[in-house]
């Protein structure tokens, strides 16, 4: 657990499993699936449609954890993960000593190039409508259960994969951060918004308001 209490995600974990005791590994996949691993050697995906977020509790993530504004992890040499990654992984390698560490480990790495497609425009604006009602204090709108396997299973297919898939994620994580903020800290947000935050937000009508920003830069850009 990363993003939450250990006793939240022993929570989570009941929720999707009737073992959970058994599961020895999650992983959020940028295919739309969660992948679980179990002590008997079992494998098992579930689609992220079908986990039961609507079922956890409104502080089950921090507002650490739902305002991040370094998801991409950008002052780190070289970085690991699944965000964009069509692969087993996803790999960014910022610097000389970045390549440096990747060097260590010779031909024991295969390396492709990040792939693209989709469209990230419509699930971005969607995930931004249920941002404001959890933010809001409302209910999250629920897709109809017999739905559910339909667009489960249509998402790796035409929604946003890839490349597409990294730039939809970090642009969701920048609407979370200003609307969550706006609610419970909007006196901090000077000091925790930084500049590129705003310009990911702005083609989805979240404009900075003076009290929000020390870069007079961004104002100004706003007025005109």
């Amino acid at each position: 657990s990363d993003n939450t209490s250990t006793e939240n995600f022993h929570e989570f974990l009941q929720l999707i499993d009737e073992s959970p005791e058994d599961i020895t590994y999650l992983e959020f996949r940028a295919d739309y699936h969660v992948e679980l691993r179990y002590q008997d050697g079992r494998n098992k995906t579930i689609p992220f449609l079908m986990l039961p977020l609507s079922k956890l509790r409104p502080d089950f993530f921090p507002l650490t954890c739902r305002t991040c504004v370094d998801y991409t992890n950008a002052l780190s040499d070289i970085t690991v993960g699944y965000m964009g990654g069509s692969g087993e992984q996803w790999l960014i390698v910022r610097n000389q000593q970045g390549e440096e560490l990747l060097k260590l480990l010779g031909n024991q790495i295969k390396l492709t190039e990040p792939k693209s497609a989709g469209s990230r425009t419509g699930p971005v604006k969607g995930f931004m409508k249920n941002v404001e009602l959890a933010a809001g204090g409302l209910p999250l709108r629920q897709m109809p259960n017999w739905l559910r396997p339909i667009v489960g299973w249509l998402m790796p297919k035409i929604g946003p994969r890839g490349l597409e898939f990294a730039r939809a994620r970090v642009e969701m994580k920048a609407i979370e951060t200003v609307l969550h903020l706006r609610r419970e800290m909007p006196k901090k947000m000077k000091n925790m918004v930084p500049n590129h935050v705003w310009q990911l937000v702005k083609p989805y009508g979240l404009e900075v308001m003076s009290n929000e920003t020390k870069d007079e830069t961004t104002i100004k850009t706003k007025e005109k």
